[in-house]
């Protein structure tokens, strides 16, 4: 089987969309590791879907056909049982047993798959896709959902891989330790918009993304210099013609040049009789020059403009002395036998997978919601957004937008912008990735101006540049935090407060 497959000229529009995704973008993946990475909803798992044969393109060629290849697609979303999951239990040969041994696999977890947590479900998801030998594999944010240590077996296991691997990751760490190539989705701003285009660079993450910023400032200086030589040649031809414009009125007037104008008296001396020719003549020297750099600048491009920044958050903080409290029966360490949420508290929950940290979360809005069932005053606004999100979700969070008025959804529509997203993208119909799903949802919630704000895994599924403006923004939010993550950096951004699950 071929070692080597290759997008050519690939043109992809979602059904319905008022635009293409791709339009004429090739790319190539050879045996070994490649990274796929982008913007959230920049068509990362769709060009995967594409290489795979999962989707066909509108138009340009994936060689070899993926349909004649064994190929393994690995989703990011850990509610989706592998399609395999039977052969994978009814499989003990040696192979299967060391991809077993390697993930750590539990015997019974194939049986009770939807009671699995996020990170026991993502290792099961790799487990059988790597159980099926297939000739191209899709790793599709392999490390949403995972500790450490399940980070550090993942990539093990791709590094024994043999065929030809893609990763769509936004894990710095994964990619450097795994990948040789990186396939970066760039939006690039050539020609009065932007267009995506595939670029290669060569080694992990941190060498590729050095390329790309030094590719990025060569660009724009070629720019600049175009856009300057360009306006230093209009100019002088401006200047020109209004000076042949001045020395054609003397000739026709019968007036006198200074004799010590030498350059005037020699423009004068090959004047001819018909007033305007020496302009024409005069424009015409710098026509050809000035469309050969208007053209040059029409077929550079640069990298589009970014708009991450920070929500402006209008929320004040709860009056309450005490937000909720929970028995700790022993989950966290080192913590008293009651958990308490104060109104101004940022706690950054950690622990292992299967340490129990969403069922301490679920306790908590049990807790909340028990709490303002017997309150008699105002209810207390929260927004928790879950780890794990559904076509449904999708759909009602689309249905909120458009139920707002235009007042409330302007504040939404600039907040998601605020976060690396693209608010015309959302409109004109193509349904959020599910990064953009958690800006969506995150922005949204703030409409409610909540007063305590659970988020699960936030930045999983966040490309790199969204997760700072994320940090940024939960960082200037005067409300309570609660976060679950196994994203230190994060973590420690935005919280001053640590529960760590014990294993």
């Amino acid at each position: 089987m071929s070692q080597i497959l290759t997008l050519t000229d690939i043109s992809y529009c979602y059904p319905g969309a008022p635009e293409p995704l791709f339009e004429h973008l090739s790319a190539t993946f050879a045996a070994g590791w490649a990274a796929v990475l982008g913007d959230n909803g920049i068509g990362k798992t769709t060009l995967a879907k594409l290489a795979c044969g999962m989707l066909s393109p509108d138009s340009g060629i994936v060689s070899p056909n993926p349909c004649k290849m064994a190929v393994a697609y690995c989703p990011q979303r850990t509610d989706e049982t592998p399609t395999n999951l039977d052969d994978f239990v009814a499989d003990w040969t040696g192979e299967t047993i060391a991809i077993r041994d390697a993930l750590n696999i539990g015997d019974d977890w194939a049986y009770r798959y939807e009671t699995l947590s996020g990170g026991e479900a993502k290792r099961l998801q790799i487990a059988c896709a790597l159980a099926g030998d297939p000739d191209v594999l899709v790793l599709d944010e392999p490390t949403n959902h995972v500790d450490g240590r399940t980070r550090q077996a993942i990539t093990q296991a791709m590094r024994r891989f043999d065929g030809i691997g893609i990763v769509i990751s936004h894990d710095v760490e994964l990619i450097d330790a795994t990948c040789s190539r990186c396939v970066m989705l760039e939006r690039r701003h050539a020609r009065g918009r932007n267009i995506t285009a595939a670029n290669t660079y060569q080694g992990g993450y941190t060498q590729a993304a050095q390329q790309m910023r030094d590719n990025q400032r060569a660009d724009t200086a070629a720019i600049q210099s175009t856009r300057k030589e360009l306006q230093r040649m209009q100019r002088i031809k401006r200047e020109r013609a209004q000076r042949a414009r001045e020395l054609d009125m003397r000739k026709n007037q019968g007036m006198r040049i200074d004799i010590k104008d030498i350059d005037a008296r020699k423009a004068l001396k090959n004047l001819k009789p018909a007033i305007g020719t020496t302009v024409a003549q005069t424009s015409a020297q710098f026509d050809g020059r000035i469309a050969a750099a208007t053209d040059r600048l029409a077929h550079l491009s640069e990298a589009a403009k970014r708009y991450d920044g920070t929500i402006w958050m209008n929320v004040m903080p709860s009056s309450r002395r005490e937000l909720t409290r929970i028995p700790n029966d022993h989950a966290i360490a080192d913590q008293p036998d009651m958990l308490s949420i104060g109104p101004r508290d940022r706690i950054g929950i950690s622990g292992p997978n299967g340490s129990g940290k969403t069922a301490l979360i679920r306790r908590l809005i049990e807790a909340l919601e028990r709490d303002e069932a017997q309150r008699h005053s105002e209810r207390m606004p929260y927004l928790y957004i879950p780890q794990n999100s559904s076509d449904m979700d999708t759909a009602n969070a689309m249905n909120r937008l458009h139920a707002l008025t235009d007042e409330q959804r302007a504040i939404v529509l600039s907040a998601y912008a605020q976060l690396n997203a693209d608010p015309d993208r959302l409109l004109a119909g193509g349904n959020p990735s599910p990064g953009e799903l958690r800006k969506l949802l995150l922005c949204l919630g703030m409409i409610e101006q909540p007063q305590l704000i659970i988020m699960d895994e936030p930045t999983n599924h966040l490309d790199l540049h969204s997760k700072q403006a994320l940090a940024n923004t939960l960082s200037s939010y005067a409300g309570a935090l609660v976060a679950v993550s196994h994203d230190e950096w994060f973590l420690n951004a935005v919280t001053s407060i640590r529960w760590r699950c014990a294993s």
